[in-house]
């Protein structure tokens, strides 16, 4: 009975350790993500400057 009670203890150490990495990669997922929004917003406002500036070309029509 208490080498499974000590088993038992020894999965849920394991578990929360697993949580635990988990929990800290979806944290920078997070960040990453955060920083790639800010990143494509920041590319849409130069793309909507160009567009504004350049005749219609074949570049202006790559754009959009």
């Amino acid at each position: 009975m208490n080498k499974q009670i000590e088993e038992l203890k020894e999965d849920r150490t394991r578990l929360i350790k697993i949580v635990d990495k988990l929990e800290q990669r979806i944290a920078t997922l997070e960040k990453v993500l955060q920083s790639h929004a800010k990143c494509i917003g920041e590319i849409r406002k130069i793309c909507d400057e160009w567009v504004k500036i350049l005749p219609r070309t074949r570049l202006s029509y790559l754009l959009y």
